[in-house]
């Protein structure tokens, strides 16, 4: 089933003319930058909330001009509301990068526990559904696991570790790797599969071609 729509895809891609080596250097380098993310993840969490809070702000003064765009729309407040929180929101994260992720870090670990448990009752929901109710009650005990684990690694912050900027550094250390190991985590699965349709790009390309070129087509008619 997989190789069938890997394969299918591949040809839609071809057929689009996708440059499957363009597709193959992009992964490679986002798997790269991943395996590299693995070993700063410090400061990939803090590459990640300036980032975050850009895309905030951006996408808050989208908001505000689509709603002044837009005025005689009868949602235009919550438009606009939405609109102040999103620039808010960003110019926090940019300004307070550290207390944002640390805030962050907590949500991510409230909602992995939130998760597995709403996976557990959805588990015993499916159970006449053979043995896949097992492994969604799996998936579910390890998002709770995992979401203890990195709460567990939260420490609140002490007046002398907030009195210094290397107090801060310090403090953040001892938790700041999950948001940038979760980025890490994600720059690799994300190469990984442009170099998997990369490649079902390549091949569907030479089976297209090699058809051709090798006399698969049909054979052109003669006349006597």
């Amino acid at each position: 089933m997989t190789e069938v729509s890997g394969s299918a895809a591949g040809r839609a891609l071809a057929g689009a003319n996708i440059s499957w080596g363009w597709l193959l250097a992009l992964g490679i380098l986002m798997l790269a930058l991943g395996v590299i993310g693995l070993g700063m993840s410090y400061w990939l969490t803090i590459v990640a909330i300036y980032w975050f809070g850009i895309l905030a702000v951006i996408g808050g003064g989208i908001q505000l001009f689509d709603a002044f765009h837009h005025k005689a729309w009868k949602g235009v407040v919550w438009h606009v509301i939405i609109g102040v929180v999103y620039i808010i929101a960003g110019i926090i994260m940019i300004a307070m990068p550290i207390a944002s992720a640390f805030w962050l870090t907590i949500f991510i670990a409230v909602a992995l526990v939130v998760s597995g448990v709403m996976r557990i009752f959805m588990a015993f929901h499916v159970r006449d559904q053979g043995s896949v109710w097992l492994w969604v009650l799996f998936t579910g005990v390890i998002s709770i696991v995992l979401g203890i684990l990195v709460y567990g690694t939260i420490t609140p912050p002490g007046a002398d570790q907030l009195a210094t900027a290397e107090g801060q550094v310090e403090w953040m250390r001892s938790w700041g790797w999950v948001i940038g190991l979760f980025v890490a985590v994600e720059l690799m699965v994300e190469g990984m599969a442009l170099i998997a349709v990369a490649f079902a790009v390549k091949s569907a390309a030479l089976s297209s071609g090699g058809g051709t070129g090798n006399g698969g087509g049909t054979a052109p008619a003669t006349t006597g």
